[in-house]
């Protein structure tokens, strides 16, 4: 595993389900399908200009009363990451990049630039200038191109740091074998995004265990921005 987009390779994925959404109406994703999704991703990325190094802006769809990201902000992440592109998870008012992948009822609180296209996700767009993220997504083909990506490319930046994929795959580790993650059913993300620390536990380190990740709060790990002694702060995940 030297880079992120190892871990969606099509020969990682099987039946079991890596992205679980709670609810009655839920739509769960198994290993299989994200890896399809995320490389269907990648192309449809690629159509609008993003290569290796380029910079890919993600809004994820959480709020200050809900911090669960979006599914779909998971499919954009890993999208980006087998293109080597560097995604900024805490977007600015005006997004850099080629592309901006963004709820699309959120598109109208940014201010994009001419060079970047906005891929908006949850509901269609009402913008016609705003690329529809799943629709253009599904009738891509799910094949890996060749894209060289090295381990100390930059995978992820904020406003104050970036990170390499060696870097966050070496934490997502730690972060699984110190907490003993393989031998759980779920880790439960209920964090943004936005925080590398969030990226590394909530993400990273299941998908490195082999472990469901499932978008609430229920789960024997949680990985949150509040206390409490089934909780694991973010920040013991640093990259």
């Amino acid at each position: 595993m030297n880079v992120l987009g190892d871990l969606v390779d099509p020969d990682r994925g099987g039946e079991s389900v890596w992205i679980h959404r709670p609810g009655s109406r839920s739509r769960s994703w198994s290993g299989r399908q994200f890896c399809i999704d995320a490389w269907k991703a990648g192309n449809l990325l690629r159509h609008y200009g993003v290569h290796e190094s380029a910079t890919v802006s993600l809004a994820d769809g959480s709020t200050n009363e809900d911090p669960t990201p979006s599914p779909q902000a998971l499919v954009g992440l890993f999208g980006a990451w087998v293109l080597g592109a560097s995604v900024r998870t805490d977007p600015p008012e005006s997004p850099p990049g080629r592309a901006f992948v963004v709820p699309a009822t959120e598109v109208g609180e940014y201010d994009l630039r001419p060079e970047t296209t906005a891929l908006g996700y949850d509901s269609p767009p009402d913008d016609p200038t705003v690329v529809h993220f799943e629709e253009q997504r599904w009738s891509e083909n799910p094949i890996q191109f060749p894209a060289t990506v090295e381990p100390e490319a930059t995978a992820l930046t904020t406003d104050a740091e970036s990170y390499s994929h060696a870097d966050l795959l070496a934490a997502g580790q730690r972060v699984a074998d110190e907490h003993d993650v393989e031998s759980l059913e779920r880790v439960a993300l209920s964090a943004p995004l936005s925080d590398p620390d969030a990226v590394v536990a909530g993400v990273i380190a299941p998908l490195l265990a082999g472990t469901t990740i499932t978008l609430g709060s229920e789960a024997a790990l949680v990985v949150a921005d509040r206390d409490g002694d089934d909780v694991l702060r973010p920040a013991t995940a640093r990259p």
